[in-house]
């Protein structure tokens, strides 16, 4: 019962910081504009449009690829047994930003549902190869050293196409520093389900890899096919990663912190409660960072994974201080 009261806190948190988003910006808008829009929506009304035209898409986005990446990071730094792991050790990352590199190689300028869906490709191709690389034993710690090794290759290939080709360093860039500025309702339309399959792939996984976590001979014990059960927990990070990276780019710490920040919410946490408490977590911070991008700096922003990181690295370097005066 410990876990209700704190989830409903963590939600209602996020609603508010959703209201906040959709309210405040490069101009900021009255709460009666907001509930004017949302229940009597005028498309020639120019506050109305910008509400539910441009900041309700990418207010979404945030909630979604939040939710999406606290929970791939939960299931990846239980998986590497390794706190500071993220889901951009799967390689999942690297293998979207080649695909989408590749893309506008050989096609050009390519419309954003293009680019969300080769780099969703890229993504489950880099999760395919490193489950082969890591080889079908039972060494859980083989995942993310293939992950590494796969990464180092891809993004080398992405430095060499970027070098050689002036017309795809602009768009390559604006995308790899994460940025929800094109988010769009028809692309959150096709990977919100996506992400969403790899939410409850997570949590109904997330027992088996708790498991694992006392070692691969003690699962194999219990009676778990530890091969099956590290494809499980790889094919929901790269379905909540994959769909993330295909909607923003290569968004950076959700996956990180938002573990700790659980762990920390209710100490003791399974598994199980750090993947529910994760989602609102990471979908408060998205919100919140992207609305701190806009609002800040105004009337221009700062992309979402500049915020991030700005935000992240002390968060996280504080946590690991604290980790480390616990252990001591």
């Amino acid at each position: 019962m410990r876990l209700l009261p704190r989830l409903f806190a963590l939600w209602l948190a996020v609603l508010a910081g959703l209201f906040a988003a959709l309210c405040l910006g490069a101009q900021d808008y009255a709460p009666r504009v907001l509930w004017q829009a949302v229940t009597s929506f005028d498309p020639t009304e120019p506050a109305q449009g910008i509400i539910m035209g441009m900041r309700l898409p990418r207010v979404l986005a945030a909630l979604m690829i939040g939710a999406a990446l606290a929970v791939a990071g939960v299931v990846m730094q239980a998986m590497a047994r390794n706190p500071l792991a993220d889901p951009g050790l799967t390689g999942v990352n690297a293998g979207a930003a080649l695909t989408v590199v590749l893309g506008l190689f050989w096609l050009g300028a390519l419309p954003q549902m293009a680019v969300a869906g080769l780099a969703l490709a890229g993504a489950a191709m880099a999760a395919i190869l490193v489950r082969y690389l890591s080889g079908r034993g039972d060494n859980i710690l083989r995942l993310p050293l293939a992950g590494a090794a796969l990464s180092s290759l891809f993004m080398a290939l992405v430095a060499l196409i970027v070098l050689t080709q002036p017309e795809a360093r602009n768009v390559y860039r604006f995308w790899m520093v994460g940025s929800l500025a094109m988010a769009q309702l028809p692309a959150l339309a096709v990977l919100a389900p996506v992400a969403g399959l790899g939410i409850l792939l997570a949590a109904l996984v997330a027992r088996q890899i708790e498991a694992l976590m006392l070692g691969a001979e003690m699962g194999g014990a219990l009676g778990l096919n530890v091969g099956r059960v590290m494809g499980l927990g790889l094919a929901s990070v790269a379905l909540c990663a994959g769909a993330s990276v295909a909607i923003a780019g290569p968004v950076g710490f959700i996956g990180l912190i938002a573990p700790h920040l659980a762990r920390r919410v209710l100490p003791q946490a399974g598994l199980t409660q750090q993947v529910a408490l994760a989602c609102p977590i990471g979908a408060g911070l998205a919100v919140f960072a992207d609305l701190a991008g806009r609002w800040f700096a105004r009337p221009s922003e700062v992309q979402l994974g500049l915020v991030l990181a700005m935000l992240g690295a002390p968060i996280f370097m504080a946590l690991i201080r604290r980790m480390i005066r616990e252990g001591a």
